[in-house]
């Protein structure tokens, strides 16, 4: 089992690749721009003669999941990840707890250690897996309508 969920996708385009690019292009946001409203895009990213990296352009569903694709004549690969900014702030959580644990050995209070890791244990299958998925169907169903996913 993984900490931090990842999903990769084989697709098939309606069209050719450069044209999936370039609608891709008209829908994106230069990751180094700062930009005050970033919805009037769809995405936010980088991309690249036949790669991209891209996440939602929504605050908080942007920051679940990144999607890295690769698009070649009719075919690709998607990969989505979990986003850095959501790994790092669960990692700090999970330290933060780990040391109420070593507490709560030093003091002898076994019912809070069990507390404390069904807590982690909550936030990463509650939390993380299932922003995950929301996102990331969220991201496939904008990804097939821009640049006509066929399966």
């Amino acid at each position: 089992m993984k900490i931090f969920p990842e999903s990769d996708y084989s697709i098939e385009l309606n069209n050719d690749s450069m044209s999936a690019i370039s609608e891709l292009k008209k829908r994106t946001l230069s990751k180094e721009q700062f930009v005050a409203n970033w919805n009037n895009q769809t995405f936010i990213g980088e991309i690249k003669e036949n790669e991209f990296e891209l996440k939602l352009s929504k605050k908080l569903l942007g920051e679940f999941c990144v999607v890295n694709g690769k698009l070649d004549n009719r075919n690709g690969r998607l990969k989505i990840r979990t986003g850095k900014m959501l790994k790092i702030i669960f990692v700090l959580i999970v330290l933060s707890s780990l040391s109420g644990i070593i507490l709560a050995i030093t003091q002898n209070k076994l019912e809070l250690i069990l507390k404390t890791i069904m807590s982690i244990l909550i936030m990463r299958f509650l939390f993380l897996e299932l922003g995950f998925r929301i996102a990331s169907k969220c991201v496939l169903n904008k990804l097939t309508e821009i640049i006509g996913i066929k399966k």
